[in-house]
C-alpha cells in the first residue's frame, strides 16, 4: 500500500477554528473534515481576480492546492518556499463568490486567512492600527487625502487615497427620496415587538454619520425608535486580514454589548456587516455563553431594508432618470432574506432601477488595499465595465448619468476609488430625504 500523503484524506488532523489561535499555529486553523478541493474548476466562473487577469495563479483552484487539504500533492520536492506559497494565497479579496460556486464546500477565504496569519507582516499591523484604533480620524483623514494632487501620489497609494477621499466629511450624494409610506404593521410582525439596536460599522459610525441618522430616522418612521448599544467594528475584515484574536475580541466585545442592551433585535445597513455579525455563529472562541444565546443571536441580526420591505416612495427634484445598482459580493447571506436591499430598491424605484444581471466584485479586499492595490483596482475598474453594461452611461453619457447605489460601505469606498470620470456613486441610505 503506497504512504499516505498529506492531504488525501480530509480531516487527516483535528485543528481548532479560526480565530482562536495566533501565529505559525494559524496555519492549520481550519475546521475539522474541511472539504477536498478535486480542481474541478467551478469556482473559476465567480472569482473576480482571475476575470479580471486571467493568471491561474490567482484563481481559487490554485490556493486551494498550495494552502488546502487538496487530494493531490501540493508541491514537489523542491518546489515553493512556505512563504512564497503564502504570499501568492494571500492574493485574495475574501469576496466568498468561490466558496458559493463550489461543490465541495472548499472554504479558500478561510484558508488564505489562515496562511496570513501564519505568516504576519508590518502590512498586518498597520490594518490592525486602521481598523481598531484610527477609525476616530478616517474623516480628518479623508479631508487630507482630498487635498494630495493626483501628481503627486505616488501609483501604488494612488487607489487607498481615492478611497480615503470618499470618507471625508459631506462626501456622498444629494438626497430625492421621501417615503410616503412606512409598513409599520409588516414591521412590527418581523420584530415581534422586540427592541432594535443599530449596527453602525465603522463607516456608519465614523466619518458617514449621515447613514446613521437617516437609518433613525427610517426606524422612527416604522415607529421602531432603536436602544443605544455600544458596538463596534464587525471583526470581518480583521479575520480575513489573518488577525484572529483581534477578530475574536471585537466579536466578543460586541456581544457582550448586545447582552448588556438586553439581547435586542441588530439592525444592520452593511451588506459585509451583516455576514461578519451573521458568522459569529458557530465561530467558536467562547463568544456567547450558551446555545441557546448564540440561536437567539442568529435570529436578531437583521438587514435594515428588510424592516422597510413594503415601503413606497416619490422620487423629487434632482432623481436621475436611471440609477444602477451595486449587489455586494456579500449581500447573500445564509438567513434565507437574500439581497434585501435590491428588493427595497426595486420596489421604491421601479423601472428607475436597472441592475447587471451578473454583478461584478468591486475588489475592495480589505488589507489588499495595502498588499497588491493595483489588482484590487483592476478589479474595480472590470465592475464598472460590468455596470457600463447595464446602465450604457459610456454610449449615451449626455441622457444616461453613471449613477450607482449599493449597500455595503466597502463598495462605496471602491466603487468611488476606482470610478470613470463623473460617476457618482453611494449608499442607498444617502437619497432618502430625512423629513
Amino acid at each position: 500500500m503506497p504512504d499516505k500523503k498529506p492531504g488525501d484524506t480530509p480531516g487527516d488532523a483535528a485543528v481548532e477554528k479560526p480565530g482562536e489561535l495566533s501565529g505559525q499555529e494559524a496555519a492549520s486553523a481550519v475546521p475539522q473534515r474541511q472539504p477536498s478541493c478535486v480542481l474541478c474548476g467551478c469556482c473559476l466562473e465567480g472569482c473576480p481576480l482571475f476575470a479580471a487577469t486571467g493568471r491561474e495563479e490567482l484563481s481559487p483552484r490554485a490556493k486551494a492546492l498550495l494552502a488546502g487539504p487538496s487530494k493531490f500533492a501540493a508541491l514537489p520536492e523542491g518546489g515553493l518556499p512556505e512563504a512564497d506559497v503564502a504570499a501568492l494565497c494571500s492574493l485574495c479579496l475574501a469576496c466568498g463568490r468561490c466558496e458559493k460556486l463550489c461543490p465541495q464546500g472548499v472554504a479558500v477565504p478561510a484558508l488564505v486567512a489562515a496562511l496570513r496569519a501564519a505568516h504576519p507582516d508590518f502590512r498586518q499591523w498597520l490594518w490592525k492600527q486602521w481598523i481598531t484604533r484610527l477609525a476616530p480620524f478616517w474623516g480628518l483623514a479623508g479631508a487630507g487625502a482630498a487635498l494630495a494632487p493626483d501628481a503627486l501620489v505616488p501609483e501604488r497609494l494612488g487607489l487607498a487615497l481615492k478611497g480615503l477621499r470618499g470618507l471625508r466629511p459631506g462626501a456622498g450624494l444629494s438626497p430625492w427620496l421621501s417615503i410616503t409610506h412606512f409598513p409599520v404593521d409588516a414591521c412590527r410582525q418581523r420584530t415581534g415587538g422586540r427592541p432594535v439596536a443599530v449596527f453602525d460599522g465603522c463607516v456608519g459610525g465614523g466619518p458617514r454619520r449621515a447613514w446613521a441618522e437617516t437609518t433613525r430616522f427610517l426606524l422612527r418612521g416604522l415607529d421602531s425608535a432603536p436602544v443605544a448599544a455600544r458596538f463596534s467594528c464587525c471583526g470581518s475584515t480583521l479575520g480575513a486580514a489573518g488577525l484572529p484574536q483581534e477578530q475574536a475580541e471585537v466579536r466578543r466585545a460586541n456581544v457582550a454589548a448586545w447582552r448588556e442592551a438586553g439581547r435586542p433585535l441588530v439592525v444592520a445597513y452593511c451588506a459585509t456587516c451583516r455576514k461578519g455579525l451573521v458568522d459569529y455563529v458557530g465561530a467558536g472562541g467562547d463568544i456567547f455563553s450558551d446555545a441557546g444565546e448564540e440561536a437567539l443571536w442568529r435570529a436578531s441580526v437583521l438587514p435594515l431594508s428588510a424592516l422597510l420591505a413594503g415601503a413606497r416612495g416619490k422620487a423629487g427634484r434632482g432623481a436621475p432618470a436611471v440609477v444602477g445598482y451595486h449587489r455586494p459580493c456579500h449581500a447573500d447571506v445564509r438567513d434565507g432574506l437574500g439581497d434585501a436591499d435590491h428588493a427595497l430598491l426595486s420596489g421604491l424605484l421601479g423601472a428607475r432601477l436597472r441592475t447587471p444581471a451578473k454583478g461584478g466584485c468591486c475588489g475592495f479586499g480589505g488589507i489588499m488595499q495595502l498588499s497588491a492595490p493595483q489588482l484590487s483596482g483592476a478589479v474595480g475598474r472590470a465592475c464598472w465595465d460590468t455596470l457600463d453594461g447595464a446602465l450604457g452611461f459610456t454610449a449615451a453619457p449626455e441622457a444616461v448619468p453613471a449613477y450607482v447605489l449599493t449597500g455595503c460601505s466597502a463598495c462605496v469606498l471602491q466603487l468611488a476609488a476606482t470610478a470613470p470620470a463623473g460617476a457618482r456613486v453611494g449608499h442607498w441610505l444617502e437619497i432618502v430625504r430625512c423629513s
